[in-house]
């Protein structure tokens, strides 16, 4: 036995062979059941591999596409869903088989080690293993092939475009990275789980934001504060439009939760994409060397070294005429010194309790700082953005945006693009034989002369209309003051106030820009005409012009840069060949003789809330690279969250969540639609800024 042994240790051709003569067939038989069950072992486990990949991307398997009676029903929803159910049952039977395998497997291999030496036994293991490796090795790359044949049901067309995406980083990104990018960043995955506590509390904060309601229990809580005692004025009692909304809002959410548990439930479909996503997100996350931030203009992704991020930033707050840097942190002894202004002037009746209770600041914090890419421009700049949410002036520079509005003269302005684009159709043809210009103030809102436009503000309420305002001139201006010039920050760990200039994210720097534009328009109206403009329409800094084709679009620029010391133009001047010109988000064209013709240059980057919210079939339908079968996933269960039929009402903590939920658009402008409930421009204290992935934490 131990020659036997020994000989066949080393046989590896015609096994088959020199066991039939050197044992019985029973052995043989048995030989053949392991590497039979074997193979078939591994290859039921790949089809169960193929099936589970092909359910998480949404892919039906060519075997389950069946003819119906109607060829319409191949496209519908029932039809596909059918497919779904088949596959599910398929892998359910796979799964059946697969046990049924595993036991008739391990009986043979039992056999076999019984009927022979452990080294005998060992060597016809190893041997039917490499037999069947090659069968194996050719079902994996058959099945591999057909993933990469087949496409998602709800497959749609992603035509990936690289300007959705600007790397100034020195990171180098995978093509995977450049897709997940490209969608945006306010795209969002689906959650992991919903906490009922933070979309109640959401919806909460909704509701206030349309109603009067967070104002009325701002001023009673700032009563309860000062006086120590509640009112009966603590009691709001909502309206009947109030209470409809409230009622819609409660059912829209219940709805939100059913659906948002039906997608847990089901999420093992997506479970490949998810994941595939989240990992390319976290790399990007821990990558701290970089930041991610937004450009300046239009809707996508730019991503910096972080140092060189940095360096851009101190580039500008070393203007020593516009910032100055700050020992320590006036926040506390500014905020009391306008709350000791506004009640001072509301005793004395010259403002509003509407206007009190919404320039009162509590619990304040310094504003951050952040920039945005211009990176349509070389070399490539940052425009400061101060976030002021949350800072002491900034409900009064609200309250006084809402006093000062109708300074505002809509004659050159652009309200918004397709009111632009209309009126550019609407023009004679004979204009369009004009050169077609843009002109770009460099740096407008920290270049805005603080005091100059104060005084004007000022001279048009109290000197050039006939009826001033109750509140003082000397108060207004003290006021405006605080809200314009008292304005000061964090970046990078370090505080920091803006001497001169209107920060860009405070509420009244678009106004003030309005005002202080308009004023420069009107006393140079005549000159723009001696100089050959003979269109001039302005959005924000960007001006679009059509100018005489004799005068020189430099000369023309040096001349406006002269007009006020603290405004300084660029200018960007049609293509001589083509003569197109990319102005906001169109590109213009020139026809002479027959007008002008427009069209959208980039692509605007939805939040398709609707994809991973409601409808997750369709959850990132764009191609990504099908992962090989080589190993088995594991199956991750989680419970439903149950459902909470109770009110929606102030949540027990009386805190705001950590995060928001957005609720789906389309049902919320229908639900405006029919209340009709007015508006207010106070918004709750929110804890954490929308905006601040675009400022480093200080």
């Amino acid at each position: 036995m131990d020659s036997r042994n020994s000989q066949i240790r080393y046989a590896t051709v015609n096994i088959d062979e020199y066991i039939r003569q050197h044992y019985r067939s029973r052995f043989l038989y048995i030989y053949r059941n392991v590497k039979k069950f074997y193979y078939r072992l591994e290859a039921v486990q790949l089809d169960i591999q193929y099936l589970k990949i092909c359910r998480s991307k949404d892919i039906i398997p060519s075997f389950l596409c069946f003819k119906t009676a109607n060829s319409d029903l191949s496209s519908s929803r029932v039809y596909k869903d059918c497919q779904r159910k088949l596959l599910n049952v398929e892998i359910n039977v796979k799964h059946k088989k697969l046990n049924e395998l595993k036991k008739m497997y391990e009986l043979s291999v039992n056999q076999l080690r019984e009927l022979s030496s452990p080294d005998f036994f060992e060597h016809l293991y190893e041997l039917s293993v490499s037999k069947c490796s090659g069968l194996i090795d050719k079902k994996r790359t058959t099945l591999n092939k057909k993933l990469l044949s087949l496409s998602p049901v709800n497959s749609s067309s992603h035509n990936y475009n690289s300007k959705f995406v600007t790397n100034l980083s020195s990171r180098v990104l995978s093509n995977e990275e450049l897709i997940c990018l490209a969608n945006g960043l306010d795209y969002s995955l689906p959650a992991k789980s919903i906490n009922f506590i933070n979309v109640a509390s959401n919806v909460e904060i909704f509701f206030h934001r349309i109603t009067d309601v967070y104002q009325h229990q701002k001023k009673s809580m700032n009563e309860h504060k000062e006086y120590e005692a509640i009112s009966e004025s603590d009691v709001r009692v909502l309206n009947t439009k109030e209470l409809t909304l409230a009622n819609d809002l409660s059912s829209l959410t219940k709805s939100f939760l059913k659906r948002a548990n039906r997608g847990q439930i089901q999420k093992n479909k997506f479970d490949f994409q998810q994941q595939s996503y989240r990992k390319l997100l976290q790399k990007l996350k821990e990558d701290t060397p970089i930041i991610i931030t937004r450009p300046n203009k239009g809707r996508g992704v730019v991503l910096m070294d972080k140092q060189d991020y940095v360096n851009k930033i101190q580039s500008i707050l070393n203007d020593s005429s516009k910032f100055s840097s700050l020992s320590e942190d006036p926040t506390l002894a500014r905020e009391n010194s306008l709350k000791s202004l506004l009640r001072k002037l509301h005793d004395q009746g010259q403002t509003t309790d509407q206007f009190y209770y919404l320039a009162r600041p509590t619990g304040s914090n310094p504003g951050r700082l952040y920039g945005f890419s211009k990176v349509h421009k070389q070399p490539v700049s940052l425009r400061p953005v101060l976030s002021s949410i949350g800072t002491f002036n900034y409900g009064l520079g609200k309250a006084l945006t809402q006093m000062l509005s109708d300074l505002i003269d809509n004659k050159n302005m652009i309200k918004d693009l397709s009111s632009f684009v209309k009126d550019l159709h609407a023009l004679d043809d004979p204009l369009s034989t004009f050169k077609i210009v843009s002109f770009d103030v460099v740096n407008l809102y920290t270049n805005i002369p603080v005091d100059a436009t104060i005084n004007i503000i000022l001279k048009e309420l109290y000197e050039d209309r006939p009826v001033p305002p109750i509140i003082e001139r000397n108060d207004l201006k003290e006021l405006l003051t605080f809200a314009i010039k008292k304005s000061h920050f964090l970046f990078d760990g370090k505080i920091y106030d803006q001497i001169d200039g209107v920060s860009m994210g405070s509420p009244l720097a678009p106004l003030l820009a309005q005002i202080f534009f308009q004023e420069f328009e009107k006393k140079n109206l005549s000159l723009f005409e001696n100089l050959g403009i003979l269109y001039w329409k302005r959005y924000v800094d960007d001006t679009f012009v059509l100018l005489n084709p004799k005068f020189s679009t430099e000369k023309v620029c040096a001349e406006l840069s002269k007009l006020h010391p603290s405004v300084k133009f660029t200018s960007q001047e049609e293509d001589a060949v083509t003569h197109k010109l990319p102005f906001l988000n169109v590109l213009i064209q020139q026809q002479e003789g027959i007008g002008f013709q427009t069209r959208q240059t980039c692509r605007h980057l939805k939040t398709r809330i609707n994809e991973h919210l409601y409808d997750q079939k369709q959850f990132l339908p764009q191609p990504v690279k099908i992962p090989e079968i080589n190993k088995k996933k594991k199956k991750i269960s989680q419970n439903p969250i149950p459902l909470y039929t109770g009110p929606i009402t102030r949540s027990r903590t009386v805190k705001l969540p950590s995060s928001s939920i957005k609720l789906y658009k389309d049902y919320i402008d229908e639900l405006l639609k029919q209340t009709t409930v007015k508006l207010k421009n106070e918004e709750p204290p929110v804890p954490k800024s929308a905006i601040s992935k675009h400022y480093i934490k200080t």
